[in-house]
């Protein structure tokens, strides 16, 4: 009787699974962070990494200004390489009306924040000041099934 030898199909399926597992690991990074102003915790911010070319990634920061980015809705992380950072306090508004930006145009509309990711695990963070010009409101954009009462 001839020895046990595992089947071609049973390779596959490790491969395939050695694979999702990783996720591509090598051409991608786990970023977590936290985000300061004036020393303090910033919660509720969006935090966006976008690369040269490719999908941005983003994420939230909690009450602690801890933050963890995700690429899509099921998987977390970045593409590795140059990132430029946009960080902005609007994204929490839950009203109807255009958010209103308090922190400076260079953290967010005129960013001067930069990240480079490796594989792996990243750990980014950013100790804003406040002060200097603040990005101007974008007013909302009209509804154009809504009709004019005049």
């Amino acid at each position: 009787m001839a020895p046990y030898q595992p089947s071609r199909s049973w390779l596959a399926i490790l491969v395939t699974c050695s694979v999702l597992w990783c996720g591509g690991c090598s051409d991608f990074a786990n970023v977590t962070g936290k985000v300061t102003l004036d020393g303090a915790p910033l919660p509720n911010a969006l935090v966006t990494f976008t690369p040269a070319e490719g999908r941005a990634s983003t994420g939230q920061t909690d009450q602690d200004g801890k933050y963890e980015l995700s690429y899509t809705f099921d998987r977390l992380g970045a593409e590795v390489g140059s990132h430029t950072v946009r960080i902005t306090s609007a994204a929490s508004a839950e009203s109807e009306a255009a958010p209103v930006e308090t922190l400076p145009a260079r953290y967010n509309a005129d960013t001067e924040l930069k990240a480079e990711l490796k594989s792996g695990l990243n750990e980014v963070n950013f100790d804003l000041k406040s002060g200097g010009p603040v990005a101007p409101r974008t007013p909302p954009k009209a509804n154009p099934t809504q009709g004019s009462s005049a």
